[in-house]
C-alpha cells in the first residue's frame, strides 16, 4: 500500500522511513502475524481453588515467557500485543477470562514509579498487616512486575541479535537496547525513554488482554521533552519521529477485524478504547498545551491514523494557536480529534460530588464518558428511551391529557431506572472477574490491595445511559399537538397508525413530516420539550446518585445502538418509518434538522448538562465542500467558541462526503484508510460492517422524505 497525503497540501514533516513504516502498518499486513496463544493456564498446574489474582499473576508470568517477540525493521519502539485473544478483548491462555475495557489506568504514575517502585510500593504495603487475600493480591501484581521484567529482557535479547546480524539498522537497535535497559524497570530521564516506558506499560496490559485509554499524553510526556529540548538532547523533528512510530505502532491490530477469518466485520478494528486527551487544566491552574499536544496534532495531520482518538479538553485559557491547530485537523475529516467543554464538565463533576483536585483530572474511559484516571472502575447501562414512550402508548387509554400521558412516560422512565440500579448489588464485587493487570496501573488498587474488579478502586461507576431522547421529544411534542390541540386523530388512533407503520396514511404522514419543527431547528416549542425530557430523565438518576456503593451518574449516548434498537422500533408520530436510524446521542433525529448547523448547536446548548456528569455529545457533521472554503477554518473556530461559551458539553465533528461514502462501501480497496467517527471512537471505514456503513451513509445522506 502506497501512503499518500491527505492533500496535496498536507505538511509532510516525517521522514521517508517513518512514512514507509506507517504504510506498512495501514495495510493491514500484520495481521498475519495475530495467532492464538499456544499456552494456557493448565501449564501452570495450580489448585482447583486457586485465587483468580493469583492465577492471572502467573498467566502474566507465561503470556512473558511465551509470546513470540515482534520486531519490524526500522521501527524506534519495542514492543507487540500478536495474540489473537488480545484483540478478541480476552485474557490470552485462559479464553473464558474476560478482560478490562471502558477505563484509563494512570500511566504517569506508572512510568514515574518505574517497575522497581512499584514493587517497592508493594513489598512495603505487605508489612502493613494486611489480610490473606489483600497478601494473595500483592504478590500478583509483583507477578506482573516479573513478566514486564521478562518481557523486556527477551527484546533486549532480541535486539542483541539483530546488531549482529542486520548491521544496516544495527545503530538503531543498539538506542533501543539502552533505553530498555533504564525502562520500564526505572523512572525515564528523557523524552525518548518516557515514550518506551510509556508503550511498555500501556502495550503489556494491552497483550494481557486489556483495553486502557492511554490518558492525559501531553501532561504525561510535556516535562520530559521540555527539558530535552532546553538541554538539546531532543530536536522537535527528533521528537516528532518517536511519537509517530508511538502512533504506527497502535495500528498493529489494522484490519484484524476485517480481514482474518477469526473476526467478523462489525464496529471497526480501531475501537479499542484506546482515546487520548489534550490541553486542559492542572491543578495549579495552568493549561497543559504544550509541544507534545502540538506534535501530536502534527501526527494526526500527516498520517491521519484514526486508532487514537483525540479528546481535547478547551477553556478559556486554551491558547488561540492551538485552538486553530485542533480545526485544521478537524477539517481533514474522519472525526480524530474531538472536544471537550472544560468548564463544563469540571462543574459538572463538582456538582456530582468530586472533589477538585481529582475533578481536574479527568479523562474519559477511552471512549468519551467522564472517569478519574486510576481510581475508577467502570461501566455503564444503556436503554432506548424511545421504546419506554412506545411501552407507554400501548398502555394507556383515550382518558386523560398531554400530562397524564407525559407522567406515564416518565413513571415508566422512574421503573426502569430503578430496576438498573436495583441490579448493581454484586457489581463489581466479584473475586473471580479479577483484571490483575490492570489493577497493578491502578494506584487505587494498589493502596486498597484488592483487584479491579473487585471494588479496589476508590470508585465504582455504573452510569446510566439513555438513547432516544431527541426522538423521545419529537414524539411527545408531535403527538400533544396532533392528539390533544387539534384531535385530528384520538391517541389509541394515532398509535394503531404507528404500530401499523402508517400503513393507508401516507399523506397524512407526509402532511405531518412535512408541517413539524423538531428539535435541532433552535424553535423555542420543541426545543422546550427536549428541555423537559433532558431534566426529567436527568433528575431521575440524580435522585439515585449511588446505591449498594456504585456511583450512578447521568449519561446520554446511543454508541452505534440505532442499529441495535431500530428492530423495536415503531413509526414516529412525527413521520418516520419504523425500524429507521434515528438520533445519536443528543443530536437531532437525521432528516429533521432543517436550518443548519448554528441552530443545531443553540438547540443542544439550551441544555444543563451539569446534569449529566458521565457526558452528553453532540454530532456535527461537515460537508466535504465546507472543509475546502478559504474561510473554513475560520468559521469552525467560531462555532466551537460559541459551543464553549453557550455551554455544550462535548462536540464531535466529522466531515463527510456522502460520495465518497458509498463508492467506498462498493470498492473498500480504494479508500483502505477512510476514517469515519462514529460515537466515541473513529474507524476505518473498510472494516464496518454493512450494516455500520448503512448507518453511516444514512447519518451524512438522509433527507427529508
Amino acid at each position: 500500500m502506497q501512503f499518500n497525503p491527505i492533500t496535496a497540501d498536507t505538511p509532510m514533516r516525517l521522514s521517508g522511513k517513518t512514512r514507509e513504516l506507517a504504510a506498512e502498518y495501514l495495510s493491514g499486513e500484520n495481521k498475519n502475524r495475530l495467532h492464538k496463544a499456544d499456552f494456557s493456564i493448565s501449564d501452570l498446574n495450580l489448585p482447583p481453588d486457586t485465587d483468580a489474582n493469583v492465577i492471572l499473576g502467573k498467566l502474566s508470568l507465561l503470556i512473558a515467557q511465551k509470546t513470540p517477540i515482534v520486531i519490524v525493521r526500522n521501527e524506534k519502539l519495542a514492543g507487540c500485543a500478536p495474540l489473537l485473544e488480545s484483540v478478541q478483548h480476552l485474557v490470552p491462555g485462559w479464553p473464558s477470562m474476560s478482560s478490562v475495557s471502558h477505563t484509563t489506568a494512570d500511566f504517569q504514575d506508572a512510568i514515574g514509579l518505574g517497575l522497581s517502585g512499584l514493587e517497592r510500593e508493594l513489598i512495603a504495603r505487605e508489612r502493613e498487616g494486611l489480610s490473606s487475600e489483600q497478601k494473595q493480591f500483592c504478590a500478583a501484581l509483583c507477578d506482573v512486575i516479573q513478566a514486564m521484567r521478562i518481557w523486556t529482557k527477551r527484546h533486549i535479547a532480541a535486539y542483541q541479535e539483530l546488531i549482529l546480524k542486520d548491521v544496516k539498522n544495527a545503530e538503531n537497535y543498539r538506542l533501543i537496547v539502552q533505553t530498555l535497559e533504564r525502562v520500564p524497570e526505572n523512572p525515564p530521564r528523557t523524552f525518548c525513554e518516557a515514550v518506551q516506558a510509556l508503550w511498555s506499560f500501556w502495550e503489556f496490559q494491552r497483550l494481557c488482554g486489556n483495553w486502557s485509554g492511554l490518558g492525559r499524553l501531553d501532561m504525561i510526556l510535556g516535562e520530559y521533552l521540555e527539558r530535552d529540548l532546553d538541554e538539546k538532547i531532543i530536536t522537535l523533528d527528533e521528537a516528532r519521529e518517536l511519537l509517530a512510530h508511538f502512533w504506527i505502532k497502535g495500528t498493529e491490530w489494522c484490519h484484524g477485524l476485517a480481514k482474518n477469518s477469526v473476526f467478523k466485520p462489525g464496529s471497526g478494528d480501531a475501537q479499542v478504547y484506546q482515546n487520548v486527551v489534550l490541553g486542559g487544566k492542572l491543578a495549579d491552574g495552568q493549561n497543559v498545551d504544550n509541544k507534545v499536544s502540538d506534535l501530536v496534532l502534527d501526527i494526526i495531520e500527516e498520517l491521519h491514523i484514526s486508532d487514537f482518538p483525540i479528546a481535547v479538553r478547551l477553556n478559556e485559557q486554551s491558547s488561540p494557536e492551538f485552538l486553530r491547530r485542533v480545526a485544521e485537523v478537524q477539517l481533514l475529516g474522519g472525526g480524530i480529534v474531538s472536544i471537550y467543554n472544560e468548564n463544563i464538565v469540571l462543574a459538572a463533576l463538582k456538582k456530582y460530588g468530586y472533589c477538585e483536585a481529582e475533578a481536574v483530572t479527568f479523562t474519559n474511559d477511552g471512549c468519551w464518558e467522564i472517569i478519574i484516571p486510576g481510581m475508577t472502575a467502570f461501566g455503564y447501562v444503556p436503554f432506548d428511551a424511545l421504546q419506554i414512550l412506545q411501552q407507554t402508548l400501548g398502555e394507556l387509554d383515550e382518558k386523560g391529557d398531554f400530562e397524564a400521558l407525559f407522567q406515564a412516560y416518565s413513571a415508566n422512565m422512574q421503573i426502569k431506572i430503578e430496576a438498573f440500579a436495583d441490579q448493581q448489588k454484586h457489581y463489581r464485587c466479584d473475586s473471580y472477574w479479577a483484571g490483575t493487570t490492570i489493577s497493578l496501573l491502578m494506584p487505587a488498587c494498589r493502596q486498597s490491595c484488592l483487584s479491579y474488579n473487585n471494588r479496589g478502586t476508590k470508585y465504582t461507576v455504573c452510569a446510566i445511559h439513555a438513547g432516544g431522547l431527541p426522538d423521545v421529544a419529537n414524539s411527545l411534542l408531535a403527538l400533544k399537538k396532533w392528539v390533544f390541540e387539534q384531535k385530528i386523530l384520538s391517541l389509541q388512533e394515532f398509535t394503531g397508525i404507528l404500530q401499523s407503520d402508517w400503513q393507508g396514511h401516507e399523506c397524512l404522514r407526509l402532511k405531518i413530516k412535512k408541517a413539524f419543527i423538531a428539535y435541532g431547528n433552535d424553535d423555542c416549542e420543541a426545543d422546550s420539550m427536549m428541555q423537559r425530557i433532558f431534566n426529567d430523565f436527568s433528575s431521575q438518576v440524580a435522585a439515585i446518585h449511588q446505591r449498594h456503593g456504585v456511583l450512578m451518574p447521568c449519561g446520554i449516548s446511543t454508541f452505534g445502538r440505532e442499529i441495535a434498537w431500530a428492530a423495536n422500533r415503531w413509526a414516529t408520530p412525527f413521520g418516520n418509518r419504523a425500524h429507521e436510524y434515528l438520533a445519536s446521542n443528543l443530536s437531532p433525529t437525521p432528516g429533521t434538522e432543517k436550518v443548519g448547523l448554528t441552530a443545531i448547536m443553540n438547540s443542544y446548548c439550551k441544555m444543563d448538562f451539569t446534569r449529566t456528569p458521565n457526558g452528553c455529545p453532540l454530532d456535527l457533521r461537515l460537508d466535504a465542500g465546507f472543509a475546502k472554503s478559504a474561510q473554513s477554518v475560520e468559521i469552525l473556530i467560531t462555532l466551537i467558541n460559541v459551543f464553549l461559551q453557550r455551554g455544550g458539553f462535548y462536540l464531535q465533528i466529522d466531515v463527510v462526503d456522502p460520495e465518497m461514502l458509498q463508492v467506498a462501501q462498493q470498492n473498500p480497496d480504494r479508500y483502505p484508510n477512510l476514517a469515519v467517527r462514529i460515537s466515541g471512537w473513529s474507524a476505518r471505514f473498510a472494516t464496518l460492517s454493512k450494516e455500520w456503513q448503512d448507518m453511516i451513509i444514512n447519518r451524512a445522506t438522509v433527507k427529508e422524505r
